[in-house]
């Protein structure tokens, strides 16, 4: 009998630790799981015309409150280059002088890798090019496109995040294609776009001007 008594004592010792166990291990109830995180306001990009990348709600804003040097509601074309020449010197990560193909390659890698592939580019030069050159000749470039906007035909890598349809901005700058950007081609750059973005030769941009306005719903189909 005291056997039997002791034999079952060590039954329910060795039953304790697992009694102690879920009863399906590896399964967690929905009352113990942690409520998922609720998802956060989207953040939007927007590409300045001379590549500067720019991530919030209005990086449009951004941009042009940062190049409008004397806050005067408008941009130069001197401003606008000062503005590009800041710009440069970001890129400019060795210090050499020029924005080299390691430089270039860094840029679409790490500071916008939202742009993804690169298609051919216009710039309003007679000649359309891909990165490091390449790529047919072609007319004038399309019109500027509105900050933020979706997506369109014929639009590839940062021409969808911003105003002038040129999918590598930095890359594009490149005048003789020798797979470097030396300050004279990026100053040439930025009065080129400043150029297609002033399309009433005003002689500077406005913010109002650049944006239009928000679309009319009553007009959605």
């Amino acid at each position: 009998m005291v056997r039997r008594l002791l034999l079952a004592a060590a039954l329910l010792a060795l039953a304790g630790p697992v009694a102690a166990q879920p009863a399906d291990d590896g399964i967690i109830t929905m009352e113990g799981r942690d409520t998922p995180p609720k998802p956060g306001p989207r953040v939007r990009l927007f590409i300045s015309p001379m590549g500067e990348p720019f991530r919030g709600p209005d990086g449009f804003s951004t941009w042009f409150a940062g190049a409008d040097a004397d806050h005067d509601g408008s941009v130069t074309l001197a401003e606008f280059r000062a503005d590009g020449e800041r710009f440069f010197r970001v890129l400019d990560t060795d210090g050499n002088g020029y924005i080299d193909g390691f430089e270039m390659q860094a840029y679409e890698r790490e500071r916008v890798p939202e742009i993804g592939s690169v298609g051919l580019e216009d710039d309003g030069r007679r000649g359309k090019r891909g990165l490091f050159g390449g790529g047919k000749r072609r007319g004038a470039a399309p019109p500027p496109q509105a900050p933020g906007a979706t997506p369109g035909a014929g639009r590839d890598g940062a021409a969808r995040y911003s105003l002038l349809n040129i999918p590598s901005p930095v890359a594009n700058a490149d005048e003789d294609w020798n797979g470097r950007v030396t300050p004279t081609e990026w100053g040439n750059a930025a009065t080129r776009r400043f150029a297609m973005l002033d399309k009433d030769n005003a002689g500077k941009l406005t913010h109002d001007g650049l944006r239009p306005p928000p679309a009319d719903p009553k007009k959605k189909r």
